[in-house]
């Protein structure tokens, strides 16, 4: 079982609740571990104390009970309790009424810890193509956004290809940090700086928020962790968050189903992950064919030379090398900026780092925000095009993602808080449904120029609605990659 010592489900220790002594010596040095992790956040984290905690905490809740005597094998009994009785518009159910849990913990329990600790300030829904944002407000006031993605199930190429992999689906995008600390030149949640880490609790409460959407109990079948912050960076709260997301006594998700998204900040992390939970998905922000135009767009890139980056990615392939070719394929993001890493020279570049490699390149082309000093702009579609086509050329697998959310700034880089919500932005974009299809191809079936008239209006509507209200909270370009996680997971239609 996921996150339970094997100790803790033996059949050879003694009966009732309490712990024997090899259960307690791993316990203790899970407590312990739970304690600088909650007390501390990280390296880079501001210290975070909450009251009362999140109830899928599990390094928290495996410490409580510990404390008080009773083995961690209740932990499941909790969290099934409290999933079974989560509906939306019903009462939150009562810890102190968990069923099978020692009754000398249940007023500690339910005194001690909360079934949601963050509540839902705001949520928005694209007119364009139903995205959801949720503007989420934590116990001590921060603020985070998630992003519901909504899949059609229709094929984006004109001859249908691969349309019975499309199958209708939501994908969330999650923040495991409130800011970010890396300042990214074409993100705006880099504006913000980091205000602190997020607690695994919190970060699965983000699930618990969209599945308690209408309609969503059942529809969200991967999360990317390519929202506010970055994750490794915050790598004890997100690999813990990641165990109880698979967690089949929480939420059950398939372990192919998560991807995590990173600029490569954090080597040792990167490897953690690549050691810890080698079937996690993995999204690789790049940005750049070169080392120096990667240092100047993303500052953090002078700890992990693109090579020795390069080489974790390769890394990663081969360890999934027993799983299918497609599952293999790790996700390059590449916003496009005008003028800046979008010429053809650069896309040869990037042709000859990438080919060869387990990859699939996530074009981006760059969304505005306001306040970015840098003044970029978004590259023409026909110099996406070409750029595309240089690396379909260069035999590197591609495509451009669709905008998602754009009217209500949640696409790519956007995330941001205007009028008191963190405006999300999240493109979504399938691989079965980007077979390099290109804008002149739109064009030719009228969509573009529909695409584009919508883009103008709500843009506009929403512009004008929110201008000079900004508190940037946006979400690492690094979570560009979200649409795309599909291409990894290649899963059925429905469970």
């Amino acid at each position: 079982l996921i996150g339970f010592p094997s100790s803790c489900l033996s059949t050879k220790r003694s009966g009732g609740s309490f712990l024997t002594s090899s259960d307690r010596a791993v316990a203790l040095s899970a407590m312990a571990a739970a304690g600088v992790m909650q007390a501390k956040g990280s390296a880079t984290g501001r210290r975070r104390d909450l009251h009362p905690k999140p109830i899928f905490d599990e390094p928290s809740l495996r410490s409580f009970l510990v404390g008080h005597g009773v083995k961690p094998v209740h932990m499941g009994k909790i969290w099934k309790h409290v999933l079974s009785n989560l509906h939306e518009g019903a009462q939150l159910p009562r810890l102190d009424d968990v069923p099978g849990i020692p009754d000398r913990i249940r007023k500690a329990l339910a005194e001690e810890y909360a079934v949601i600790t963050s509540s839902l300030v705001k949520m928005s829904v694209s007119e364009i193509d139903g995205t959801m944002k949720l503007l989420v407000r934590l116990q001590d006031g921060g603020e985070v956004e998630a992003v519901v993605i909504h899949h059609s199930g229709e094929a984006e190429h004109p001859d249908q290809r691969q349309a019975d992999r499309c199958g209708e689906r939501d994908t969330l995008c999650v923040s495991s940090q409130v800011g970010c600390r890396l300042g990214c030149t074409f993100c705006a949640t880099g504006t913000m700086g980091l205000q602190g880490n997020l607690w695994p609790g919190e970060i699965q409460e983000q699930l618990v928020h969209a599945q308690m959407q209408k309609g969503h109990a059942n529809s969200i079948l991967n999360v990317v962790f390519m929202g506010m912050g970055e994750p490794l960076e915050n790598y004890d709260a997100v690999s813990s968050a990641i165990r109880g997301l698979v967690d089949p006594f929480r939420f059950g998700l398939a372990p192919s189903s998560v991807t995590v998204s990173t600029v490569g900040s954090s080597p040792r992390n990167m490897q953690r992950l690549l050691e810890e939970l080698p079937k996690i998905k993995l999204a690789v922000s790049l940005h750049a064919p070169n080392q120096a135009l990667r240092e100047q767009l993303v500052p953090a890139a002078k700890i992990l030379p693109i090579g020795k980056l390069l080489a974790l990615v390769d890394e990663h392939s081969q360890r999934t090398t027993g799983e299918s070719k497609r599952q293999r394929m790790v996700m390059v993001s590449y916003v496009l900026l005008k003028g800046v890493n979008d010429s053809l020279e650069q896309a040869r570049e990037l042709a000859e780092l990438l080919k060869g490699r387990s990859v699939i390149v996530n074009l981006i082309p760059y969304n505005p925000f306001e306040g970015n000093v840098h003044e970029y702009e978004e590259p023409s579609p026909k110099d996406v095009d070409d750029f595309l086509k240089v690396l379909a050329q260069g035999e590197v697998r591609v495509f451009e993602r669709r905008h998602h959310g754009r009217d209500i700034a949640a696409a790519c880089g956007q995330l941001a808080k205007l009028n008191g919500t963190a405006e999300s932005t999240r493109d979504q974009l399938d691989i079965e449904s980007c077979s390099c299809t290109l804008n002149k191809d739109l064009r030719k079936r009228g969509l573009l120029e529909q695409k584009e008239e919508w883009l103008g209006q709500h843009l506009a509507k929403s512009t004008w609605k929110h201008a000079g209200l900004a508190t940037v909270t946006a979400a690492l370009v690094g979570l560009a990659a979200v649409g795309a996680v599909q291409a990894f997971s290649w899963r059925r239609r429905a469970r």
